[in-house]
């Protein structure tokens, strides 16, 4: 079971799909869901910051975020800890499995390295450290 504190916020993306909702309430994982809190097509770089502000852990596919100047801001200034799946091209209940497999090494990353930072989920369900976005 991963610690009480962390909780994940599925971006716009992300927060209706069933599958990946289910192995989230499987595992007992506190879920923030987008269009809880925003509306459709809120800028990233308007719930960014409240995601970091929450210290909530954000899964999206959108991985292009790392080299968007405004976006990448804002996921460094609030210290934003991004996971985003490696492979646009999986469904849903693909990216379901990947999850499944990947949420002990996602709480073992968080745990051990500080935000912010990028990394991947693989379709295996692997996890990969991309960019440490610290100060240098």
């Amino acid at each position: 079971m991963p610690p009480d504190r962390l909780a994940i916020y599925l971006d716009e993306n992300h927060c209706n799909n069933k599958s990946v909702l289910a192995v989230l309430k499987n595992a007992q994982i506190i879920v923030e869901r987008h269009l809880d809190h925003f509306p459709r097509g809120t800028s990233d770089e308007t719930w960014l910051p409240f995601v970091g502000a929450n210290g909530w852990i954000l899964l999206t596919s959108d991985g292009k975020i790392r080299y968007r100047t405004n976006e990448k801001r804002a996921v460094v200034t609030n210290r934003v800890r991004m996971f985003y799946f490696s492979n646009n091209n999986m469904n849903g209940q693909q990216m379901a499995a990947a999850l499944d497999k990947a949420l002990p090494k996602i709480f073992k990353l968080c745990a051990k390295q500080e935000p912010p930072f990028f990394a991947a989920i693989t379709p295996s369900g692997e996890v990969y450290l991309r960019d440490k976005l610290g100060k240098e």
